[in-house]
């Protein structure tokens, strides 16, 4: 089946419909008719699921679904009197508008309340599909408001292809699901021959129009497969993608910012961060590293403030200049080195241990 899905923003723009929409054919894709006018004409279905995500009702007094009908490439459908238009929705109807080219749905009374607990679908049955391949767009139109403001035209479009009947890209998989970090995948699928294949993961785009199978070497973190194909007349083509994916334990990551909450190991070894307090100033107060780690100072400018540090190595001096640049500190700590540390009286220095293990600094001392 294919799913074609319109979500609705919590913060919706003034021209944004207020339900949310969800579209799936029958078959998937749908088939255009033979070229042959003599010959019978393939019969399509589109189910369209609507609901209101906000927790606050939406008033809404017609549905229209605008259908593009004729010979054309754009054109869904040959005949709309053909087609049957439900609605689930009760005390709903739905008609033809046959000189707009579009079902109306709409109540007995003046319009309805939809809430988060009010799901329908409205269904147009028996298409006959036109007999060019292409893309059609469907109008989805909404009377809608909230609260007392007045009834709004809203509306949303699906693009809906019509493949050539002979057309089918199925069964993609890829195996083995879940691989070692650095692992291999074995991506294979069926397909026919009238349309042209692209393989898109990451940032890769690979033509595998010749091809039903492919194997990906070195995969190192969580991957989805797409599979993209393209058929029809250029101007107006229709696309199917499909995908696959594959899970990678203990992948690498990259991520923009990370906030960990609990407990951060690195290698299988627990980093502990803690923010030492310089309380004395004037005078050398002393710790010892209880694991490996690494020691960061940052000293904000003051007029005259200083911080020294001493990590086994020699001594540190930090001292701002003035110009917006706080001077700053990072130093490697073996297990078992004292640290020292020497402020002035103005200087507020920010102090971090980023400990190799779960014990922490002891507060340093006179």
């Amino acid at each position: 089946m294919t799913v074609v899905v319109q979500t609705q923003d919590a913060d919706t723009a003034a021209n944004d419909p207020l339900l949310s929409y969800g579209v799936s054919t029958t078959p998937s894709p749908l088939k255009a008719s033979p070229e042959n006018p003599q010959a019978p004409e393939e019969i399509g279905e589109i189910v369209i699921s609507v609901s209101r995500q906000s927790g606050t009702p939406a008033d809404v007094r017609s549905i229209r679904v605008k259908v593009p009908a004729g010979a054309m490439s754009p054109d869904l459908a040959t005949d709309l009197a053909k087609v049957t238009p439900r609605i689930t929705l009760t005390g709903w109807t739905g008609r033809l508008d046959a000189a707009a080219k579009e079902f109306v749905f709409s109540p007995a009374g003046s319009h309805t309340p939809i809430g988060p607990d009010l799901g329908f679908t409205i269904q147009l049955s028996d298409i006959p599909m036109s007999r060019k391949v292409g893309t059609a767009p469907i109008t989805v139109t909404e009377s809608s408001r909230t609260g007392s403001s007045a009834f709004q035209d809203r509306s949303t479009v699906f693009n809906l292809g019509k493949f050539p009947a002979d057309f089918y890209l199925r069964n993609f998989l890829c195996q083995p699901s879940i691989i070692p970090n650095g692992g291999e995948v074995a991506l294979t699928w069926e397909r026919s021959a009238n349309a042209t294949y692209e393989l898109l993961y990451g940032d890769v785009n690979r033509d595998v129009t010749n091809r039903t199978s492919l194997d990906i070497e070195g995969v190192t973190s969580d991957t989805t497969f797409y599979l993209r194909a393209t058929t029809g007349d250029p101007t107006n083509p229709v696309v199917r993608i499909v995908s696959a994916q594959v899970t990678v334990t203990k992948p690498d990551l990259e991520v923009g910012n990370l906030a960990v909450h609990g407990e951060l190991a690195i290698a299988g070894t627990v980093l502990t961060r803690q923010e030492l307090s310089i309380g004395l100033k004037e005078r050398w107060l002393t710790t010892r590293a209880a694991t490996d780690g690494v020691l960061t100072a940052l000293l904000p400018w003051a007029v005259g403030a200083h911080l020294y540090v001493d990590a086994g190595r020699g001594v540190h001096f930090l001292k701002p200049l003035g110009d917006g640049h706080n001077p700053y500190l990072s130093i490697p700590v073996l297990k078992g080195e004292a640290i020292r540390f020497k402020a002035s009286t103005n200087a507020n220095p920010s102090v971090e241990w980023f400990g190799f293990g779960r014990n922490e600094l002891a507060t340093p001392h006179l």
